[in-house]
């Protein structure tokens, strides 16, 4: 039990207390305290994601292989892991031709490389008259995915007289760079289920608004009457409505877009303040909870 509940606790406390120091002492050690703590709770929520990584691949392995329902699912999050894994870690792609010289044909290179790159032919002689920081002129077209498709673009401008070379996004740019296998998978697989997600969500939240403005009662009311107004103050109808309201000057305030924007500003921001003291208010409770020892359920107790 000491070592189970004393010790953890004990250790809490002497952290809670340094970090809550650190905002009131601006000095040597405790200035650089966040910081620290900042890295610490990356290197610990990378081994978390670990974990969950492997206690995804536990549950729905266990699925498929008990063909469970719905296991075709299952095996569909398995692969699309892998998959992402492998192109994450082991391929990237991101190959691109790296020209160094335009050579004796210079407006027929050029002509090229806007065919290429997608740009417009005044833009690409632009930036190639444009010496780099060096004095050197050299202009990197957009990346592709395979190192097979660069060279084809290479052998087209050497075919021109034009000097070029393939070039390759460095490990971990890849995650970012154009044209790369990592990015390809997000936005052909990941973005489009997310954007389906998203469209589902709004059926839920049209079931959902549906139930809350049922007037019930006063409170009720004026949630529906504010939920109306701030709809159609954000849509084109709402304008079109009251546009009429905008050429008497006494009566402008009831153009919706005005009435919805001071929802937004006042009752809506007063509300949004209140909550936030709350949760204010309830992080310094527990707060002092877990440092006093109060609190122990961060340590499975009750």
């Amino acid at each position: 039990m000491f070592w189970k509940r004393t010790i953890p606790s004990i250790i809490v406390a002497a952290v809670g207390v340094i970090m809550l120091l650190s905002w009131f002492i601006p000095h040597a050690p405790f200035d650089e305290l966040e910081i620290h703590a900042t890295q610490w709770y990356d290197i610990i929520a990378s081994f978390a994601m670990i974990l969950g990584a492997l206690n995804l691949l536990k549950l729905q392995g266990r699925k498929v292989v008990k063909r469970q329902k719905g296991w075709l699912y299952s095996l569909a999050a398995v692969l699309a892991f892998f998959m992402t894994l492998t192109f994450g870690f082991m391929v990237k792609g991101g190959y691109y031709p790296n020209l160094v010289s335009l050579g004796d044909n210079p407006e027929a290179v050029i002509e090229k490389i806007a065919e290429v790159s997608n740009t417009e032919l005044e833009d690409t002689r632009s930036i190639y008259i444009n010496p780099g920081p060096n004095g050197e002129k050299i202009l990197l077209y957009k990346a592709v995915v395979s190192k097979k498709a660069a060279q084809k673009v290479v052998d087209e401008l050497e075919e021109l007289g034009a000097t070029a070379s393939i070039g390759e996004l460095k490990w971990g740019s890849h995650v970012q760079g154009e044209k790369t296998y990592y990015r390809w998978v997000f936005y052909t697989f990941f973005t489009p289920l997310s954007a389906t997600m998203f469209a589902l969500l709004a059926f839920f939240v049209a079931s959902a608004s549906y139930r809350a403005f049922k007037i019930r009662n006063a409170e009720a009311t004026v949630l529906l009457v504010s939920g109306i107004l701030i709809m159609l103050g954000r849509v084109p109808l709402g304008a079109y409505l009251t546009a009429w309201t905008q050429k008497i000057s006494w009566l402008a305030w009831l153009h919706l877009p005005t009435i919805q924007e001071w929802l937004y500003q006042y009752p809506n921001a007063a509300g949004a303040r209140a909550i936030m003291i709350g949760i204010g208010l309830g992080i310094v409770g527990t707060s002092l909870r877990v440092i006093l020892g109060i609190e122990k359920s961060f340590m499975g107790g009750d």
